[in-house]
């Protein structure tokens, strides 16, 4: 199992051909936290390669305050709307463009991305030139929840890092077998044919507080109906395609600032309709 620092040590020196990264991790802190250290290791002044972050140096000094000049996170808005939640607008994006196209003071520019699977597809869209072809020096982290809420075109630009891979975090293996088993029964309910709305609409409301928390069910309930088809279980695998498609049409409606409730409601409704809900 790699180390974070084996991780920085290939960025660094070049072996790892990728200059943007999805990080994926289902808890946000963990995400964060990560991505802190990567980036870190990345601006680390320290002689040693493999000693990156040393966490004493200057540039790792500066980067924990958060006054390195070299690291840049994508700001959110708060929203418009009645939830005044944090969200992505086209202006944070377009700042934060604008610096990675400034390139670095020091040796590497490193661009931070939170939450990147909230990001909307207008967004997703505008990124997609710098992360194909950055500033040099520039890193791009793109931490998400779940990768599949990305467009493909953003994934297909990029390396991806399960946070559950690296030696430090051999814990978050079973964090997010756990966290899975969060949505078991709203994946049960979506696609049982003897679910009452009514019961699936309560259950939903208990479960997924935020649309960051429906964006991640969707991620799961789109795995469960791909291994479903995989493995043949149960079913017409031309039926859980159509349900994929219903899937990602729920997943750009909350990207396009639809009630994240709302969306699922109108899913629970399209899958189990007659025509659809052929298992």
């Amino acid at each position: 199992m790699q180390s974070i620092n084996e991780l920085i040590s290939s960025i660094t020196d070049g072996s790892r051909a990728a200059h943007a990264f999805i990080i994926e991790c289902r808890d946000a802190e963990r995400r964060r936290e990560f991505s802190d250290t990567v980036a870190a290791g990345l601006l680390c002044s320290h002689p040693d390669i493999h000693s990156r972050p040393c966490g004493r140096c200057p540039a790792c000094r500066q980067a924990a305050a958060g006054t390195s000049l070299d690291l840049i996170r994508m700001k959110k808005s708060v929203s418009s709307g009645r939830s005044g939640r944090e969200t992505y607008k086209v202006e944070d994006a377009a700042a934060f463009i604008e610096r990675l196209s400034m390139g670095s003071y020091g040796r590497h520019l490193v661009g931070i991305v939170d939450d990147a699977d909230i990001l909307s597809e207008t967004i997703q869209n505008k990124l997609l030139k710098t992360l194909e072809e950055p500033a040099p020096g520039t890193v791009i982290l793109l931490s998400a929840g779940n990768r599949d809420n990305l467009l493909s075109t953003v994934r297909s630009r990029c390396a991806e890092i399960r946070v559950a891979d690296y030696a430090e975090y051999q814990g978050d293996a079973e964090y997010e077998g756990r966290s899975s088993d969060m949505f078991g029964d709203l994946i049960r309910m979506m696609l049982g044919r003897d679910t009452l709305f009514c019961d699936f609409r309560a259950a939903a409301e208990k479960t997924l507080k935020t649309r960051e928390d429906t964006l991640a069910f969707l991620g799961s309930l789109e795995s469960g109906c791909r291994d479903r088809m995989v493995l043949g279980v149960s079913g017409d695998p031309l039926a859980y395609a159509a349900v994929i498609e219903l899937i990602n049409t729920a997943r750009m409606d909350i990207r396009r600032e639809m009630n994240h409730i709302k969306a699922l409601k109108r899913l629970f409704l399209e899958i189990n309709r007659e025509e659809t809900h052929t298992w």
